[in-house]
């Protein structure tokens, strides 16, 4: 939920002596008018959107989106000789109509124009259309849509910027970023090897790791400190935990066990996540971990399967013994199939929330319900399983999910959009008055889980 604190994030109105503040203003106002944007945050049970001006969905498309798009074109440009060199000397010209293409689609954005559907045939051109086209007529705009769906067409609608071209069909945009970012994190997966070697199977060992897998995407891992020390800082910042039901949860399942973690980002987070996988094994708290990975480039940091690959060949051969001897054992994993990696879903990068998933992609949906646990790392698959509704605080994490129940559903999440529930209004009103920016920071957490109990080991769809 927005609170009014989060009014500070949006355009306040207000004028000045500066001339060229007051047109930009009336530039804004005249946008708000055409556009219909309400000066106010969503009510309770309202769907986020753009169109309420006091929330992070509006600051994201007016500012952050546009900001993306033009950071892409100049990352582009910066590195065009490098890419000529990888993807060949067509490829000048092809980034010709790939830059054209998208400051289209930034332009696009910012006029709030109707989404468009996809002409290039992938193998998921035809459920996006379907989708788009299924949208109501006052939802098919950027600014009136549904804030997951802006967010998801856009990173789409990029891919398919790429699609078009000769040349640069399978060049990840994204994918020097991450790989970046995974070099500059060796120091502290070198100390983290170090420190969960060899660990028993114990509710304490567990509860670690999964808070190692929760906080993957926090900076201050770079700094070097133990990862006791770490996990105790960030305790405070969880606000809510049900961490043990989730350990009393796998400890209760039927054989055959397996753990599905639906992965958010690339690099240093989802190494955490193989620590946590591979614990899971050794412990033999489950018999399989199964990866989901995203099919395409996918929120600047989001995990594809060569993400995952690069990281394991990262580790194979670099100069540190304890990031070699991991590989080898995820390697071992692999082989023993103890870990899977799963096939591309176009599901993941759907404009579809979870709640869709069983009339949408059936086989997806029995395919997670073989497991006993299916973990959902981030705050876009958050918002996937709640479908951006901006429900209230102290509402149940099991009632939002709407009916989307194949298994056991865990959420680790650090929250970066205003959504949420499970919370205690105490809670809520004390950091709405102390951090009045802790939905958009990321340091602040929550582990939640909707158990769903089986009488016996049978699969239940």
């Amino acid at each position: 939920m927005t609170s009014e604190a989060n009014s500070r994030t949006a355009t306040d109105g207000a004028t000045g002596d500066d001339p060229v503040v007051d047109i930009e203003q009336e530039k804004e106002n005249k946008f708000h008018e055409k556009n219909l944007i309400i000066n106010s945050a969503p009510a309770v049970q309202e769907e986020l959107s753009a169109r309420f001006m006091h929330s992070i969905a509006y600051v994201t498309l007016r500012q952050r989106s546009p900001a993306i798009i033009r950071d892409i074109v100049a990352f582009l440009r910066e590195r065009e000789p490098d890419i000529v060199n990888q993807c060949g000397d067509y490829a000048h010209f092809d980034l010709k109509r790939t830059v054209w293409s998208l400051d289209v689609l930034r332009e696009d954005m910012v006029a709030n124009k109707e989404f468009e559907i996809f002409r290039v045939k992938t193998p998921d051109t035809e459920s996006w259309n379907e989708f788009l086209n299924a949208l109501p007529d006052d939802k098919n705009q950027w600014f009136s849509a549904l804030w997951l769906h802006a967010d998801c067409y856009m990173y789409r609608r990029i891919w398919s910027i790429f699609q078009r071209s000769e040349t640069l069909v399978d060049y990840d945009y994204f994918g020097e970023q991450k790989m970046l970012a995974a070099k500059q994190a060796t120091q502290p997966m070198k100390s983290i090897l170090e420190s969960t070697k060899d660990l028993k199977r114990s509710k304490e060992n567990f509860l670690r790791l999964l808070r190692l897998s929760l906080w993957g995407t926090r900076n201050v891992w770079m700094s070097g400190g133990g990862l006791n020390d770490m996990l105790a800082e960030f305790e405070s910042n969880l606000l809510a935990d049900q961490s043990a039901a989730v350990w009393r949860d796998l400890r209760r399942a039927y054989d055959p066990v397996y753990v599905d973690i639906v992965t958010d980002n690339a690099g240093f987070e989802l190494f955490t996540d193989l620590v946590l996988g591979d614990y899971i094994i050794r412990s033999r708290l489950a018999q399989r971990v199964r990866f989901h990975v995203k099919a395409i480039p996918w929120f600047i940091m989001d995990a594809t399967h060569n993400d995952f690959q690069w990281l394991l060949d990262f580790f194979r051969t670099h100069e540190h013994p304890e990031l070699q001897a991991f590989a080898s054992k995820i390697h071992k994993h692999l082989l023993d199939r103890s870990f899977i990696l799963c096939d591309k879903s176009y599901f993941w990068t759907s404009g579809y929330d979870f709640s869709h998933m069983k009339e949408v992609q059936p086989c997806l949906y029995v395919y997670l319900s073989e497991a006993s646990l299916v973990i959902f790392k981030g705050d876009l698959n958050y918002r996937k399983l709640l479908g951006d509704i901006n429900y209230s605080s102290t509402d149940c994490f099991s009632e939002c999910l709407r009916g989307f129940h194949p298994t056991s559903v865990c959420a680790l999440r650090t929250i970066k959009t205003d959504l949420y529930c499970g919370l205690t209004v105490c809670q809520v009103e004390w950091l709405n008055e102390d951090e009045p920016d802790w939905m958009e920071t990321g340091e602040k957490a929550v582990i939640q889980v909707a158990v769903k109990h089986r009488l016996s080991g049978d699969i239940i769809v």
